[in-house]
């Protein structure tokens, strides 16, 4: 029987306390932070910091050394992943690519067994509707750009309406364009479904762009967590203060040639 814990009702996910090692190398230590329901979180911080063991560990991928996962009240620290009502979506999209984009989203379902086959296609037809790829739903992945199999990715990740949403850098091999019109598609189907989103990224701006709440992360530990402005104005200690900074700065530098240059334009 699942354990319940006192929790608010919008409490969607609470991680208390979760360590986890490699060996002699200690990934995440004592990491504690709650998610609201319908919320988009990102986890943000440079390569190695541990966000991309903590999305595993949440999704059951990994299992933490210590520490509790608790969804909706229930704890599922232990359950299978597949029991947990989340879906993924991986820094490579993980498409089958001998498989059509409608048979994609499809499979998702079929493979429970627990929808027949009728079904499971209107249902990936109208997610495929919603995410505006109904007219390629004959082609396979590889004939796509990259933003068009990330919507396919998504709504196979959709399809099975999970509770919450891990995304893993999933914009990072995107072309910048493609990446900015994706910001606003992700946020709108975050809105349209009323889905809770814990999205990982090394790109501030990004994180800043499409979230309610950014959680900084160094060397396995959280850092702050708290709405954009606050990392900025308020930033709980040195480390976040420059990070921002950095950053931001990176950011500036990359737009002096330009604003050098009257014959060029952004």
């Amino acid at each position: 029987m699942a354990v319940l814990i006192a929790a608010s009702m919008m409490d969607k996910l609470v991680v208390t306390g979760v360590s986890k090692r490699f060996g002699s190398d200690t990934v995440l230590r004592d990491i504690s932070f709650t998610v609201l329901d319908g919320e988009f979180l990102s986890i943000l911080g440079a390569s190695g910091c541990g966000k991309t063991t903590l999305l595993r560990i949440i999704i059951g991928l990994e299992s933490q050394d210590v520490g509790s996962i608790h969804k909706d009240g229930s704890d599922i620290s232990h359950t299978h992943p597949s029991k947990r009502g989340m879906g993924i979506v991986f820094q490579n999209y993980a498409l089958f690519e001998n498989m059509t984009v409608l048979r994609n989203v499809e499979y998702a379902l079929l493979r429970g067994g627990s929808v027949d086959r009728k079904k499971a296609r209107a249902r990936a037809l109208e997610l495929l509707e919603r995410v505006g790829l109904s007219d390629q739903q004959a082609k396979r992945p590889q004939a796509l750009s990259g933003g068009q199999q990330q919507r396919v990715a998504i709504a196979r990740t959709l399809v099975m309406n999970p509770d919450i949403i891990l995304l893993d850098e999933p914009m990072s091999a995107l072309d910048v364009d493609t990446r900015l019109s994706l910001r606003s598609e992700l946020k709108a189907i975050q809105r349209e479904f009323g889905t809770t989103l814990i999205y990982v990224t090394h790109d501030q701006e990004e994180a800043f762009a499409l979230s309610d709440h950014v959680m900084v992360m160094h060397q396995g530990v959280i850092q702050q967590l708290d709405v954009p402005s606050a990392l900025i104005d308020q930033p709980a200690n040195d480390y976040v203060r420059r990070f921002v900074a950095r950053n931001i700065q990176l950011k500036i530098d990359s737009l002096l040639p330009y604003a050098r240059d009257g014959h060029r334009s952004i």
